[in-house]
């Protein structure tokens, strides 16, 4: 216990002489940067234009390389939204199909129990249908080619009866 304590009282420590080293650092700068116009003012005129011609051509400069960068990041951030877009389109399609397949399936179900034919039986019912028709067809044609018999009379077609 007495070591987590002590190693935590280190890591604020190194990280309040990061940040004072940060706040030092930066106030250093801020600093130079008075001194340098202070005296660009007071010392030289033509010096303060050319510290701020140079100032613009560094500004010109990082915002280009920025800008670049900026475009760079911008596209591969449209890009792999692109493709997580598609990806997600792909797999929404694909979701659809498979509850269309389920919703088929159960009215395919439900139909059945009901007693209603599919569309296979009602083709093979009519193909059937199709076929007696053809033979009735044929039969006729026969029984009107050949010639017709004359129906028996009946006294020939039933016996006598014995007394």
């Amino acid at each position: 216990m007495a070591a987590k304590r002590t190693s935590r009282k280190r890591a604020r420590a190194k990280s309040s002489d990061i940040q004072s080293h940060m706040t030092e650092t930066v106030h250093q700068i801020w600093l130079a940067g008075l001194g340098a116009v202070s005296k660009a003012q007071h010392g030289a005129p033509h010096m303060l234009d050319e510290l701020i011609s140079e100032g613009e051509r560094v500004d010109a400069r990082v915002r280009g390389a920025v800008t670049e960068t900026l475009r760079g990041v911008v596209g591969s951030v449209q890009d792999s939204l692109g493709a997580r877009v598609s990806g997600i389109r792909g797999q929404a399609a694909e979701a659809v199909d498979n509850l269309e397949k389920i919703f088929r399936a159960r009215v395919r179900r439900a139909l059945t129990q009901l007693g209603v034919p599919s569309g296979q039986e009602i083709e093979a019912l009519s193909k059937r249908v199709d076929a007696l028709n053809a033979n009735i067809g044929k039969l006729a044609d026969r029984r009107a080619a050949s010639p017709r018999r004359r129906p028996r009379a009946k006294s020939e077609s039933q016996p006598t009866a014995a007394p």
